[in-house]
């Protein structure tokens, strides 16, 4: 029986290939979502007609606002959707009420509030970015259409709310009932396709010492942070979503560890003085993969190994920072198993049920210029809108406000206001056929269902193509306010196109700001991201870095993952490789000196390492002059030698130390050439 559906369903395919060729084109699961998403219109417009809601658009505004594949998408962005609109309408109310005769500072504060929104919109991401623009452009949206009935503010602000909260009803019904695809389901997978990869990158490093570059270990990294997006959804799907949503960050931190830890021994540990049978008892212990332990059970582990072969065999500074390294990857590589278990199971023993931080690096800049588009921008709108004296004009100028703010977080603005500029002249043509062609025919709610059907597919299938979702979003979020949809819609041709020049005209500004005005540009951003790279480093040179912890670890990633997609948009040449080595190099010395006080703290609290503990925290502090390598190289004579005859806890702690101290004269020696060359430190000439 399994056979005949499968045979069945594979015939079926073949039918449509030959049929219509260009359907495997198609994004995955579109059908699904456009169905969704027409049911959810449906039943909010008819749920806005019945109810005789003064905007029955908005509803229709707001499911395509809220049109997401999976259900935690949906369920999320319909979340911040509220809370967006609820700020935004108390600052309405309130800009109203204190400058509502003066229209100039009235304006100017609402510029003020949109930059401000933009600014906090681009430091934050995924839906928690979409809720701040939305508390900006709500306020355009109400309070500069109240500009000249400032009395009218209030239950102009309660209808739209009434609005988006039964649109947002709407898509939350349709996409529970419905079953739609779940959100965490997405990224258990997308955590399970990422073992194989780092698997091999970890195997490599244990078995042959193979580095292949900074930048193929950064794009890997880039996509274990990238599930962060998907992890954000998941959590509204998910019974005990706190819990389990712990789980895929301490996933996801094991595998930045397991990769950090890799990329370390293939750097440098192939360098050293590592005896081979040291290698082959880190190599045997790696295999048990059934060995569940923490850093310092893998430490121990692999040292009775390596005493296995080499009875009396003291470890030697190259050969604790292999072994170090890899305890800490192995324990990674249990940790990893562990988080997806608590993802997908919702189960886990108390020691994986701590927080887990992952934090990233803002772009102040890139929110800098955001907010200072949208400033300008607005002003520039207001200024023609003013200037012209139009009856209507406000239309024009919230919607260019709408289109600004939501651009402030696209990395493309060009790309988005291409879309305003194409989008909504479509969206117009559409509105006028369905109003004036279409709609004459049939004034219920089936016939307006029916009507629906074809625009909200080609709408859905514009926005899952990542090449016109910014054509997609404009073309179907503005069609239901471009076609006015009322309890009693008016067909009058000469009130449809007064209403919509003023459409048309927010495009041709939106487009012109959004394409003229700070154009993004690659080689300034990359060039502030190095920066931060490097102040960090400098921070942690003196001491007042961030201590080693996930925090840390996931926040260099960004760094590096953000240096590197600016990188990626500029000509490729062997210059920008040779720059992403060099400031990956920088970020491994951080992370070398954090990781080296760490341990140093550590062995403090034992009496036989306390003296070489506190010799290590003072040598850790870097300074001019530059004689970093012979001063490690003191530290490290100083440590007691990790004899087999100490306490299995001091063996470890001094194992850990030499290897912290190896570490970071490694990390020196591969950085200090690049340090001075970018001038970041500086050697005196004798003399």
């Amino acid at each position: 029986m399994p056979d005949l559906q499968a045979n069945s369903t594979r015939r079926i395919h073949d039918i449509t290939r030959t049929f219509l060729p260009w359907a495997d084109r198609l994004p995955a699961g579109w059908v699904g979502f456009s169905l969704r998403t027409w049911c959810s219109l449906v039943l909010g417009l008819a749920t806005a007609f019945w109810l005789q809601l003064d905007n029955p658009l908005l509803v229709g505004v707001t499911v395509m606002i809220l049109a997401q594949p999976l259900r935690g998408q949906a369920l999320s962005k319909a979340f911040y959707r509220l809370l967006g609109t609820m700020v935004g309408m108390g600052v309405s109310i309130v800009l109203v009420a204190v400058w509502n005769q003066q229209r100039g500072p009235f304006l100017g504060g609402v510029a003020l509030w949109l930059a401000a929104c933009a600014f906090v919109g681009s430091l934050e991401r995924d839906f928690r970015s979409y809720a701040a623009l939305l508390s900006g452009y709500t306020v355009a949206l109400v309070a500069v259409n109240c500009i000249d009935t400032p009395q009218n503010v209030f239950n102009i602000a309660v209808s739209r709310a009434s609005a988006i909260t039964l649109g947002v009803f709407a898509v939350a019904v349709v996409n529970i009932v419905s079953g739609s695809p779940e959100a965490w389901r997405g990224l258990a997978g997308g955590l399970k396709q990422l073992i194989r990869p780092l698997s091999e990158t970890a195997r490599a490093a244990l078995q042959h010492m193979y580095d292949r570059g900074a930048q193929a270990d950064i794009r890997l990294g880039a996509r274990i942070l990238a599930l962060t997006t998907p992890l954000s959804y998941a959590r509204t799907e998910l019974e005990r979503g706190g819990a389990r949503a712990n789980g895929a960050r301490l996933a996801m931190v094991s595998m930045l560890t397991i990769l950090d830890c890799a990329r370390g021994l293939g750097r440098h540990t192939g360098h050293g003085k590592i005896d081979p049978a040291v290698e082959d008892a880190i190599a045997r212990v790696a295999r048990q993969t059934d060995l569940r332990t923490d850093q310092a059970g893998f430490t121990a582990h692999i040292l009775d190994a390596i005493r296995t072969a080499l009875p009396g065999h003291v470890p030697n500074a190259d050969e604790a920072f292999a072994i170090e390294r890899a305890a800490r990857m192995l324990t990674a590589r249990t940790r990893m198993h562990a988080g997806q278990e608590v993802l997908t199971e919702g189960t886990g023993n108390a020691i994986h049920s701590r927080t887990v931080n992952i934090a990233v690096q803002p772009n102040y800049l890139l929110a800098l210029i955001g907010a200072l588009r949208v400033l300008v921008g607005f002003s520039f709108a207001a200024g023609v809108c003013v200037i012209t004296g139009l009856p209507g004009a406000t239309v024009a100028l919230a919607q260019t406000a709408l289109t600004l703010t939501l651009a402030a977080t696209n990395v493309d603005t060009a790309r988005f206001g291409m879309g305003a500029i194409i989008g909504l002249p479509c969206s117009v043509l559409a509105a006028a056929l369905l109003n004036f062609f279409v709609l004459l025919h049939g004034a219920d709610m089936p016939f307006l269902a029916l009507a629906l059907l074809p625009q909200t597919f080609l709408a859905c299938l514009l926005l899952m193509r990542p090449s016109t979702a910014a054509i997609g979003f404009n073309y179907g979020v503005f069609f239901f306010a471009i076609l006015g949809l009322d309890n009693h819609q008016s067909y009058n041709p000469t009130e449809f196109l007064n209403r919509n020049i003023f459409y048309l005209l927010a495009a041709l500004l939106a487009f012109i700001i959004l394409v003229l005005l700070f154009p993004p540009s690659p080689r300034r951003q990359r060039f502030w991201m190095a920066s931060t790279i490097v102040r960090a480093l400098e921070r942690q040179m003196t001491g007042h870095g961030e201590a080693d912890s996930p925090t840390r670890l996931t926040r260099t990633y960004d760094r590096l993952a953000q240096m590197q997609f600016w990188t990626d948009r500029l000509p490729g040449n062997s210059s920008s490789e040779r720059q992403m080595e060099s400031f990956t190099t920088f970020a491994e010395l951080d992370g070398a000196l954090a990781r080296a006080r760490t341990y140093a703290r550590q062995a403090q609290a034992i009496p036989l390492l306390r003296p070489a503990a506190e010799l290590a925290q003072r040598e850790l502090l870097l300074h001019t002059p530059w004689d970093v390598v012979p001063r490690m190289r003191d530290a490290i004579a100083a440590i007691p030698a990790p004899q087999a005859s100490l306490p299995p806890k001091t063996q470890i702690a001094a194992i850990n130390l030499l290897a912290g101290l190896d570490g970071v004269m490694r990390a020196w020696q591969a950085a200090a050439p690049r340090l001075r060359h970018y001038g970041i430190i500086k050697t005196k000439k004798a003399g």
